[in-house]
């Protein structure tokens, strides 16, 4: 892709990439978006303003900025759009079969054009909370693109898209509430993002007890999903985080980057299976991401209880397991796994945050390896080697390539 200075993004092209871009850049192109007509357009007759698909990509996240006629009519961050309106439709007692249907068949992305159709067709016939709600998504996407700095973008023209009629706000009226909401965010000391993902750290706090916080703070819920489920403000709900997050009741986890985007592989009659079992949704999606980005085919469980039978099926070279989950533990699994003739040999590590001299004697009783899970971002570096040592060698690759 190539890298071009915002001067040269006024004509903007169809398809055409541009990487690096800075926010400010970002923004122009937005504005720019307003007046510019597509250059297959030939009637006089046609307004200004281009309809498609602007593609926003971070280091962390993925959005499609929906444009009719030049306005933004819809911010799509893919894979949560769907969740997110019928989290936000539940909150009014609302429930719309069409998106369930979608979030059931996990079809939000095989085709966003007849999923912005259903989105219309809510629309109107519930507008005035189908326009709470989109307005919501909207500001909400763009305090949290604003947040970040560097973007590869790409512009999708897609007249189709002109036929979409949503809510529709000037994106400048749009960029000048989120310009003040970011100065009030940029106030705070530990969280930087309305996608960040809050764990409890102090169980004695009085809030604990609250069950709604305490199910809310389990590191799989996002500042902006904590918001929803209380029914408040999003910077609200910040502000609140933050101070807890000060006195060390929660941490604010940092934003996940997202996953590299897998180069294209030979096919290979040996690939090297990982079977990681954790209770931990967080976990498991950041050790999945990590081990597959280096040529591991991983398979995934959280549940202990269909563990045994899952990895009977997927046939794994290695199996990495939690020491504590419901229901059972670590040490058990072990049992039950050993007692299984497939996988009486496969190598086990036990991973857990409690690393301390009676586990390790016990993984090295039970023939298994022990990795400690990081328990702060300044162990990651060391937690990331001493996993890429035990894949060398446990279950080493026929191409090493492991970085």
């Amino acid at each position: 892709m190539e890298t071009v200075r915002v001067s040269n993004i006024k004509a903007i092209k169809d398809g055409q990439s541009y990487t690096r871009q800075s926010l400010e850049q970002l923004i122009e192109i937005c504005q720019n978006l307003a007046t510019f007509r597509e250059s297959s357009s030939r009637k006089p007759s046609e307004k200004n303003g281009a309809s498609g698909i602007l593609r926003v990509e971070s280091s962390h996240h993925l959005w499609n900025l929906v444009f009719v006629g030049g306005t933004m009519v819809l911010i799509d961050e893919e894979e949560h759009l769907v969740p997110t309106l019928i989290r936000k439709f539940k909150a009014l007692k609302l429930n719309f079969q069409e998106l369930n249907n979608i979030a059931e068949r996990k079809s939000e992305g095989s085709d966003r054009l007849n999923l912005y159709q259903i989105i219309q067709q809510i629309y109107k016939q519930e507008s005035e909370a189908a326009q709470r709600i989109l307005r919501e998504i909207i500001q909400e996407n763009l305090l949290a693109i604003f947040l970040e700095n560097s973007f590869d973008l790409t512009w999708q023209a897609k007249p189709e898209i002109a036929q979409i009629s949503l809510l529709q706000t000037p994106f400048i009226h749009l960029q000048q509430i989120t310009d003040l909401t970011v100065q009030q965010w940029k106030t705070l000391l530990h969280v930087r993002h309305p996608f960040q993902q809050v764990i409890l750290l102090d169980a004695d706090d009085p809030i604990a007890s609250v069950p709604l916080f305490a199910t809310a703070t389990t590191g799989q819920y996002r500042i902006s999903e904590i918001a929803d489920r209380f029914r408040q403000d999003i910077s609200r709900t910040a502000f609140k985080l933050d101070r807890l997050a000060e006195k060390r009741t929660v941490a604010i986890l940092p934003l996940p980057l997202r996953p590299p985007k897998p180069e294209p592989r030979s096919p290979k009659k040996n690939v090297s299976k990982v079977f990681v079992v954790d209770d931990s949704p967080v976990l498991l999606k950041q050790l999945g991401s990590l081990i597959e980005a280096w040529g591991y085919e991983v398979s995934m469980c959280s549940d202990a209880v269909s563990a045994v039978e899952k990895m009977l099926i997927h046939k794994p070279n290695i199996i990495f397991l939690d020491l504590n989950m419901p229901g059972t533990n670590g040490f058990e699994m072990i049992k039950q796994i050993r007692r299984q003739p497939e996988l009486s040999t496969t190598p086990l590590v036990m991973i857990t945050a409690e690393n301390n001299v009676a586990n390790n004697f016990r993984a090295k009783w039970a023939s298994c390896k022990f990795l400690g899970k990081p328990k702060s971002t300044n162990e990651t570096a060391e937690f990331r080697q001493q996993l890429r040592s035990l894949l060398r060698e446990l279950a080493p690759l026929s191409t090493d390539t492991l970085v």
